[in-house]
């Protein structure tokens, strides 16, 4: 038999079939996700082409149909290509990056220059909608800080950015401009209008009045920047301070949009609001109906915008009203004139501006005189009254007013370093510059002009001249007072953060606690020291000789729960978080009070005191609730000793050197305690107040300074006593 033959496997055409097969389907996946690919790049970039025909067009709510950014970010771009020089010059690159994802980058014309930008989107289900914006940003008013190599340091809005300047830019540092920051690339800029201020003499938060340029409006966010000594830095509104010269504007359509500050401020001059009744501390006090004045030698009054000036002989009286928008001036002489601007009234040779129809006490019959210039303005329909003049001689009104001159010349220099650091501080505060001030001349500042000059006084201010003590390279809170207990308090423990609003606030290293007893250190926070402590007369304190410095008031608990019930509610009113109802058993929130919130008088009770013994909180409950009243001035101005009872005699407040006030204003301070008397079912009967002290507490006492002043100390020594770790500065030399 012919042998058998093995079956040999080709294996040659089936395996190169195999191979063809298996390229073959690798090519059609390649190929397919090839083409989804162009078709997932060609959708993406529909996608961005749709919506950037929107944004181009200016439909913005067409674009924002096709996006999910945020609605800011999409209007500055919507904005952006607004602008008359930019061009949308099409689509750049377009890419996936990621699943679900991709970037478009889309090219612009501006100012002559082409720039491209990124524009992310994301797919959501079968649509792509755009998921992010290119950074964009309206620089209107920024300020080149310094050039470093191919970029900008560049300020803006308080912040410092930095940015590649466009083509051919000429950007030097202290440069501001307005322009468009596309990518981090600085787009369109140009330098604005300038317009630098003879003297910045008002500043509210929507207007702003140069002395030669009359009033700009402001654009809300304006920027402000501080130049000082080559050194560039942001600043803040709160840094354009009145009657500061030299105040570079930017405008824009005549607005301000940015201001600069190119000299440091000199406070040799203030500027104080008069009111037309010292005593009436309201906002409305300080706007006028008629002005009458005359000069002891004679008026000038100027409109200084207009360019016009008139002249009127000693004693000839003009008489001063509103009228529309503008002044109308009549003089015993019979001119008549209308002023369009804010005007200037003087007298020549250092003579006096003499008020009338305003009284003040230390003048007697006598209508005030005033040195320096009356500035009139007309705003909202009423006149306000500016007086400016020199620092120093507003000093020698001040210092009288504020302190008698029977404490003797070194408590008298005490005082005018005290008031002077008040006015210096106020200047650069700006509490007032809405109305073109730096400070009011009643209380709410510090009294001014209320008495005439004296030789004392004065020489009190002019030794002194420009001193003023500082803390931590800044002038300090120089809070004065009448008349210690025999201690001061802590600031913070007396004010909440004027911020914030937080109470305790934070503590002031120079407004500290301290005995005024020298030699002796007390502890005053539990009720049993204070109590013990203000029952004692002899203490040999600085204070001792004010007859504020022990007092006492006895009240029907009928006279003094009348006086909380109404003096409560409008505690409430001014700071409705600093009266608090208890609600439950232990919890206290600010709730709206009704008409006689406590009804019947039921208890008093000190819920936490200062480290000074000062009440911080109190609480009282009666039939109507129970609330803890927080903070001294709520305190003093709630159990107010005043009889409001009708057919009843006053309240007396009975002072430790045997003198009596009727009906006091005010709790003179809130160093005090509670003395309840009750009947035989335990009901409240009768409440005596024992108390030291006339003010807040905090910072010097200025009997205290005269105490001082008798035991030897000069004003220095003074000062450092009641302000511990400050520093002297003479600001004329800085």
């Amino acid at each position: 038999m012919p042998p058998k033959r093995r079956k040999i496997r080709k294996r040659g055409k089936s395996g190169r079939g195999g191979s063809l097969i298996l390229l073959v389907l690798l090519a059609v996946v390649v190929l397919t996700l090839y083409q989804g690919y162009r078709w997932t790049v060609a959708d993406l970039q529909e996608s961005g082409e749709k919506f950037l025909a929107r944004v181009t067009a200016g439909d913005r709510e067409g674009a924002a149909g096709l996006a999910s950014v945020q609605e800011e970010e999409l209007q500055k771009l919507v904005a952006f290509f607004r602008e008359e020089e930019v061009a949308y010059a099409g689509i750049g690159r377009v890419r996936l990056t990621g699943l679900g994802r991709g970037e478009i980058s889309f090219n612009f014309n501006a100012g002559g220059d082409q720039f491209s930008a990124p524009l992310l989107l994301k797919r959501r289900g079968q649509v792509w909608r755009v998921d992010g914006l290119p950074q964009v940003e309206f620089l209107e008013g920024a300020l080149v800080k310094e050039v470093q190599g191919d970029r900008l340091a560049v300020l803006w809005q308080g912040r410092e950015l930095f940015l590649e300047p466009p083509p051919g830019s000429s950007l030097k540092p202290g440069a501001v401009f307005g322009g468009w920051s596309v990518e981090k690339r600085l787009v369109l800029a140009s330098m604005l209008d300038e317009l630098v201020l003879s003297r910045l003499i008002l500043r509210s938060g929507t207007t702003m009045e140069g002395e030669r340029e009359g009033r700009l409006p402001l654009r809300p966010n304006y920027s402000v920047y501080k130049v000082d000594r080559g050194q560039i830095a942001p600043g803040t509104p709160g840094d354009l301070v009145v009657g500061q010269e030299q105040v570079a504007l930017y405008l824009v359509d005549g607005e301000v949009v940015a201001a600069k500050l190119q000299k440091p401020y000199s406070p040799e001059q203030i500027r104080v609001n008069l009111r037309a009744d010292i005593e009436d501390l309201s906002r409305e006090s300080l706007y006028h109906s008629s002005l009458r004045c005359r000069g002891s030698r004679g008026l000038t009054v100027e409109d200084r915008l207009a360019g016009r000036s008139y002249n009127f002989p000693a004693g000839e009286m003009l008489i001063l009203e509103p009228q529309g928008e503008e002044i109308l001036l009549r003089s015993g002489g019979g001119t008549e004139l209308l002023f369009k601007h804010r005007i200037y009234i003087s007298s020549p040779s250092e003579g006096r501006i003499i008020l009338s129809g305003i009284r003040r006490a230390g003048w007697g019959s006598a209508p005030p005189e005033y040195r320096g210039t009356l500035e009139v303005s007309n705003l909202e329909g009423s006149l306000v009254l500016v007086n400016e003049l020199p620092l120093e001689q507003y000093l020698y009104t001040v210092v009288p007013s504020e302190m008698p001159l029977a404490f003797g010349l070194e408590a008298l220099k005490a005082q005018a370093v005290a008031a002077r650091a008040f006015a210096y501080a106020s200047m650069l505060a700006g509490e007032y510059s809405s109305t073109g001030a730096h400070v009011d001349d009643s209380v709410l500042s510090q009294v001014y002009n209320n008495f005439r000059e004296y030789p004392l006084s004065s020489r009190a201010v002019e030794e002194t001249a420009g001193l003023v003590p500082f803390y931590g390279g800044q002038v300090i809170q120089a809070r004065f007072f009448s008349t210690s207990c025999g201690h001061t308090a802590n600031a913070h423990e007396v004010w909440p953060d004027a911020t914030a609003g937080e109470f305790p606030s934070q503590p002031v290293p120079y407004l500290t606690a301290q005995s005024q007893i020298p030699g002796v250190a007390v502890q005053l926070q539990g009720e049993d020291q204070v109590r013990q402590f203000l029952q004692i007369s002899s203490w040999p304190a600085y204070d001792q000789a004010s007859p504020y410095f022990r007092w006492e008031v006895d009240m029907a608990a009928e006279e003094l729960e009348e006086s909380i019930n109404r003096n409560l509610l409008e505690r409430y009113r001014e700071q409705p978080q600093f009266v608090l109802t208890k609600v439950g058993e232990k919890e206290f929130r600010s709730e709206p009070l009704g008409h006689r919130p406590l009804g019947r008088l039921l208890d008093i009770r000190v819920v936490e005191r200062g480290e000074g013994g000062n009440l911080m909180i109190l609480e009282v409950e009666g039939t109507g609730g129970t609330y803890r009243i927080v903070t001294e001035y709520n305190i003093r101005f709630t159990f107010r000793p005043v009889q409001y009872l009708p057919g009843r005699p006053p309240v007396i407040l009975k002072c430790h050197d045997g003198s009596q006030r009727e009906n006091y204003p005010v709790l003179p301070s809130a160093f005090a305690c509670f003395e309840l008397s009750r009947d035989g079912e335990g009901q409240l009967r009768r409440i005596k107040i024992i108390g030291g002290g006339n003010g807040h507490g905090v910072g010097m006492s200025q009997y205290g300074a005269r105490g001082m002043a008798e035991a030897g100390f000069n004003f220095r020594e003074i000062i450092q006593h009641f302000f511990p770790h400050v520093t002297w500065v003479n600001i004329y030399e800085q």
